[in-house]
């Protein structure tokens, strides 16, 4: 999937970003909801996502050409500091270049 997503051009690599924004809300309303999740995990996970959607809003502005390989990194990191953030994080992203490229994301799961 890294591969697909650092290979945007420009307009999709802005659009990818608004609707992984969207995406992301999402995510946060799934561990929001997660009963299996102690008061003290959803906390920690939030606060994560919330750095993770500042993330986005910056890639969104960055006209760098790696800044979608610097938003996956860190994306990677702050999904290490609570890991419930990672499979509402990958089915946000996956669902957010499907969105972008009108394409399956995850066949070949890169």
């Amino acid at each position: 999937m890294r591969a697909r997503i650092v290979e945007l051009d420009a307009s999709q690599a802005r659009h990818f970003c608004i609707r992984l924004w969207h995406e992301l809300t999402i995510a946060g309303r799934a561990i929001w909801a997660d009963e299996t999740l102690d008061p003290a995990a959803q906390l920690n996970a939030l606060k994560w996502l919330n750095e993770i959607q500042h993330r986005v809003g910056g890639a969104h502005a960055n006209t760098r050409p790696d800044a979608l390989a610097h938003l996956l990194d860190l994306i990677i990191s702050h999904c290490e500091q609570a890991p419930p953030l990672q499979f509402p994080v990958r089915v946000a992203l996956d669902s957010a270049l499907r969105a972008t490229t009108g394409a399956d994301a995850t066949p070949d799961s890169k």
